[in-house]
């Protein structure tokens, strides 16, 4: 797969995932359809985040690389910022949840950390 065709996918799923994102915070009443409004919300609210992230970090590692960035580049961005979105929405649900503790946020840290390490070695 070329890197060009990556990246573009990448930005396609970004403008579907900030359309859909924007959709659904003008037109689901998330306390009406719980389950509906907030599944869909984390899902969309998690690729928008990961994929303009990812392509935010592949131009400073194109800069950075001095343009020697290859497609496992991309791909490692875009698993790092999938992780991250995945851990600060997270967040907002345990808040939202009243679950404050600065524990679980910890741990969920330290989970999602291990997991990054462990594909990281894997790959290498």
């Amino acid at each position: 797969m070329k890197k060009r065709f990556l990246l573009f996918i990448i930005f396609i799923i970004f403008l579907v995932s900030l359309t859909t994102l924007i959709l659904i915070l003008n037109y689901v009443d998330p306390y009406e359809y719980k389950l509906i409004g907030l599944s869909s919300l984390i899902f969309s609210y998690i690729l928008t985040i990961s994929c303009f992230f990812t392509i935010f970090f592949y131009f400073l590692k194109k800069i950075y690389y001095r343009g020697n960035v290859y497609i496992y580049h991309v791909l490692s961005s875009f698993r790092q910022w999938f992780l991250v979105a995945i851990f600060t929405s997270s967040l907002i649900y345990f808040y939202n949840q009243w679950v404050s503790v600065w524990l679980a946020w910890a741990i969920l840290f330290v989970i999602l950390f291990l997991l990054e390490m462990f594909v990281e070695n894997y790959e290498n």
